[in-house]
């Protein structure tokens, strides 16, 4: 299906907070996605992403605000091509002591034997998962498997949570 039809059914099918009943999920929501970043903020951004079409401002804000909100100590950057910008916004944001690792993961053909060293407070940031068939087969493989309990879909980003306490569920949001 091409890709704009796709983001449509998406758009229709998708929920906002308001449509959440888990309380960590709208609270994300809420605080996170929906915060919109203040103008004079952009202008502090990379020059590549100033220079990058609005959707790529909007992914680069929400990363940003995912990262000050979820506090790590390590993480994993895993892309066919690397983006300086998000590489190095990944290594500012990373602090001391949190105990999380974030994966940031722009690829469609990863092994999933990395999960084998998840935690409960690990998260992963799926960079495009409706892309191409690759990425979304991918993207399904992620969402299947045992370990993942909480999945966000955004349609141009995918969020994946390991949190003991909740049940398992898959979220499409509207972003």
């Amino acid at each position: 299906m091409n890709y704009r039809l796709k983001y449509w059914r998406h758009y229709f099918v998708s929920h906002s907070r308001h449509g959440t009943h888990s309380p960590f999920v709208y609270k994300l929501v809420d605080e996170v996605i929906y915060r919109k970043e203040l103008i004079d903020k952009l202008s502090a951004f990379p020059a590549p992403i100033r220079k990058a079409k609005k959707v790529e401002q909007k992914k680069y804000a929400l990363v940003n605000r995912l990262l000050k909100a979820f506090i790590y100590d390590q993480f994993s950057y895993w892309a066919h091509e690397p983006q300086e910008s998000y590489a190095n916004l990944l290594q500012q944001q990373c602090g001391h002591y949190a105990y999380r690792h974030i994966y940031y993961i722009d690829r469609d053909n990863l092994e999933l034997n990395f999960l084998n060293d998840i935690r409960d407070r690990d998260m992963l940031i799926i960079n495009e998962p409706h892309q191409s068939e690759s990425r979304e087969a991918y993207w399904d493989k992620i969402k299947k498997d045992d370990r993942v309990v909480v999945t966000i879909d955004l349609y141009r980003m995918g969020l994946v949570f390991f949190r003991k306490e909740q049940r398992k569920e898959n979220f499409m949001i509207r972003f």
